[in-house]
């Protein structure tokens, strides 16, 4: 389903693992009531936004943060729409497999391991 965000199409779905984005528990240990919900999710979320934002790609034109989803094993998955297959490509070597896409100068692309 392609949504409109500053009349820049993002149609593109990637579902990235939860487990891959945070280790961050799912709740404190502290009275919180409804607000005291899944935190795993949300900092998940928000790092692959924070991820993405480094990278210079931007929220609303790049990318828009669709919904909580589920892979084919029922595992928490963040599921964006990206703008285009680049987008796509980047965030699967980054997000899923840790490596990055470094520019040269001289127009060649590098492929690095992200240290952890």
């Amino acid at each position: 389903m392609a949504r409109k965000q500053n009349t820049q199409e993002v149609n593109i779905e990637v579902n990235v693992p939860v487990k891959t984005l945070t280790k961050r528990k799912g709740y404190l240990p502290i009275g919180g009531g409804a607000l005291n919900a899944d935190y795993t999710f949300v900092d998940a979320v928000a790092n692959v936004c924070t991820m993405m934002g480094n990278a210079g790609y931007t929220y609303g034109k790049d990318f828009i943060w669709a919904y909580h989803g589920h892979d084919d094993d029922m595992e928490d998955t963040v599921t964006l729409y990206v703008r285009d297959e680049k987008v796509r490509t980047w965030l699967h070597l980054r997000a899923k497999c840790d490596y990055d896409i470094k520019h040269t100068h001289d127009g060649g692309v590098k492929l690095t391991k992200v240290a952890k």
